[in-house]
């Protein structure tokens, strides 16, 4: 009997790790990715001695499955790693996550005094009227405080979605701020919890390649799944899923100047749950192409800076929230790995969000390599002699927009794609969910899972508040 072959498209990190796991359960696999090379926003690159990613990344989970699969497939190859971030404002460094001791030294006391005082007004004014929340500034506000909110959460959100805080979705902060209010992160920064009670926001300790960035798990699952008799089709792209009745048919992609086909049993998709609907024939109703059409993403423009010095600071990341710098967050990957670059130099990767082919993303190279390291050099962590070389790479879909109609356009979508009963969607892209890395491992082995049992076992993965932070 011909055993049933599934194909995945996207060879991200959420691709693959579906792939691998059919590959085990002995079902036929094809991957088929647009790019030339796997790994999706987790993958790396290396260029003049540097190894370097997407901005930072760093895997942890407690789940011991995922554990189990990340260290098989590194093996010696896993590194272990403290992690350091801080948040750069006003000339002054804070550690992040947020220590008491810190912020006292660092504010001034009468913004303290301000901060708690205007704590104190919201939960006051909430005693004997319900808030409302019906977008991210609402939200914040409601537990945090004015003062806060406007110094360590509106400018930076602006900053980084492009859009105000009162067009983005309350769903986005319950998501991503693990810390529920003011008293909540003075409870967890003077009260550390347990470990395995930890947020993700003060999760210490992540995983990390000795070599090869963070890729290396992509490339291991891509090797693991041609080892098990899978195919990994790059530079493949895919035109149209051919429908009839409740099935999808046929996948057709195109490559090397010619269309080829695929009949597979059943289909997972990890690319923009947009385009799969657009390229779905029969094609979606004119509402939910209307509604797509209105889903949008946040791009990004990383531009990467070579130091001729070893070390620039010892911080995996630094946030950058004020408005008057153009980069919004610097990693330094010397501090992910010593091997991510040659002796006595070091490699900054600055983070510049902004729309697809609007004015930012069509800037040469040269004149970013200006905007980076002129906020570089503002800011006091290099001079601008100290610069060897720079580059950039540009990513379209990096982050979901999560705007105050973005559920509904959503639903609309998925319900069109389940439709489908050989069709299924998973990951950052195919499921529009703004999640980490571990979530997209998660939700690889989840889809997995229904697609034996016909579940939704693939919703529930980053779906809770325990997941963000």
């Amino acid at each position: 009997m011909q055993k049933r072959h599934v194909v995945v498209l996207g060879a991200g990190i959420a691709g693959l790790t579906t792939a691998y796991r059919l590959i085990q359960e002995g079902l036929g696999v094809t991957v088929v990715e647009k790019s030339p090379m796997v790994g999706g926003l987790a993958r790396s690159y290396e260029r003049d001695g540097y190894t370097y990613d997407f901005g930072p990344h760093r895997f942890h989970s407690n789940n011991p499955e995922l554990q189990e699969l990340v260290s098989g497939l590194l093996g010696d190859n896993l590194g272990v790693r403290d992690r350091k971030s801080r948040i750069f404002m006003e000339k002054r460094f804070f550690l992040y996550p947020l220590k008491l001791d810190n912020l006292v030294k660092n504010l001034p006391a009468g913004f303290l005094l301000r901060a708690f005082f205007d704590y104190l007004c919201v939960k006051a004014k909430h005693v004997f009227k319900k808030p409302t929340e019906r977008n991210f500034e609402e939200w914040v506000h409601n537990r945090y405080g004015h003062t806060l909110y406007r110094k360590f959460f509106g400018v930076y959100t602006e900053k980084t979605w492009g859009i105000p805080c009162t067009e983005i979705s309350a769903d986005w902060a319950s998501q991503r701020i693990t810390l529920l209010s003011l008293w909540d992160a003075v409870k967890k920064t003077v009260f550390r919890p347990k470990a395995g009670d930890q947020p993700r926001t003060y999760v210490s300790k992540f995983w990390y390649p000795k070599r090869g960035g963070i890729g290396m798990i992509c490339k291991r699952l891509a090797e693991e799944v041609e080892r098990g008799g899978g195919r990994v089709i790059l530079d493949a792209d895919v035109r149209e899923l051919k429908g009839a009745g409740d099935r999808i048919e046929r996948v057709v992609y195109a490559k090397d100047g010619a269309d080829h086909s695929l009949e597979p049993d059943a289909i997972i998709s990890t690319i923009p749950i947009t385009i799969l609907c657009r390229m779905t024939n029969p094609a979606p109703s004119r509402e939910v192409l209307d509604g797509i059409a209105k889903m949008r993403h946040r791009s990004m423009v990383f531009v990467y800076v070579a130091l001729d010095r070893e070390s620039v600071t010892d911080d995996h990341w630094i946030y950058l929230p004020e408005d008057h710098l153009t980069i919004h967050r610097i990693s330094e990957f010397r501090n992910f790995s010593e091997h991510s670059a040659p002796p006595g130099k070091t490699l900054l990767c600055t983070e510049i969000t902004c729309d697809f082919e609007d004015e930012v993303w069509n800037l040469p190279d040269e004149e970013l390599r200006r905007i980076a390291v002129d906020d570089l050099v503002k800011i006091g962590l290099i001079r601008a002699e100290e610069v060897d070389t720079s580059w950039s790479h540009r990513t379209r879909y990096a982050y979901p927009i999560y705007d105050l109609d973005y559920k509904g356009r959503l639903q609309g979508a998925r319900d069109f794609v389940e439709r489908f009963t050989n069709l299924y969607t998973a990951g950052r892209q195919g499921l529009f969910k703004y999640n980490n890395m571990d979530h997209s491992i998660e939700m690889g082995i989840a889809v997995s899972h229904d697609l034996r049992t016909h579940g939704h076992e693939v919703d529930d993965v980053a779906s809770g508040e325990e997941y963000f932070g």
